[in-house]
């Protein structure tokens, strides 16, 4: 997956070590059901975009000599390090998978380690968000070759991912990937 450019068939893309499980569907997927899910979704990847977009607000908090400024950025110091706190506690009390190197686009999602077998419906879990114990869940069809299977590779192709929840999906991608340009920067690379 190394050799698979930022910018892949899917669009923008990221990779990192996150947790990743599946489970194979046997059965069709109804509209009502696929809603709910993106509307999850949804909120989810909305959650995880303020969380994300924190650390620029407290720029902007600490250029600001406001005392109410002051205040709010220590308060939301205390929030966030809670949240970090109850984060950690919780993740370690659930089953959630070890990491392994995985490729995000907003088409789908590639892997190594356990895979399912090409042309099967599965259900994924992706923790995208580090620390936080709630995953992004959505459907997807295995578009794997047999080779790539054989060698530990999965590749799945998003299944009724809608336009909000694919959106949020996006920006959380482009924020990903502009974070990991900046860092090649700073290190020199």
């Amino acid at each position: 997956m190394s050799d698979t450019p930022a910018k892949s068939e899917g669009g923008l893309a990221y990779s990192d070590n996150i947790s990743i499980a599946w489970r194979k569907i046997d059965h069709e997927l109804d509209q009502k059901h696929l809603a709910m899910v993106n509307a999850s979704n949804e909120e989810f990847l909305r959650a995880v975009s303020v969380i994300g977009d924190a650390g620029g607000q407290k720029d902007q908090q600490e250029a600001s000599s406001g005392v109410v400024a002051q205040e709010v950025a220590r308060l939301d110091l205390k929030v966030n390090l809670l949240l970090d706190l109850v984060g950690t506690l919780i993740y370690h009390q659930l089953d959630i998978p070890d990491t392994s190197p995985v490729r995000v686009s907003a088409a789908g999602v590639a892997w190594k380690g356990d895979v399912p077998e090409p042309g099967t419906t599965v259900y994924l879990e992706l923790y995208i968000q580090r620390g936080l114990p709630k995953p992004l869940c959505c459907y997807g069809e295995v578009v794997s070759t047999a080779e790539e299977h054989a060698a530990g590779t999965g590749k799945v192709r998003f299944t009724g991912l809608t336009g909000a929840a694919k959106s949020w999906l996006e920006k959380l991608i482009f924020r990903h990937h502009r974070r990991e340009v900046a860092f090649k920067r700073s290190s020199g690379e």
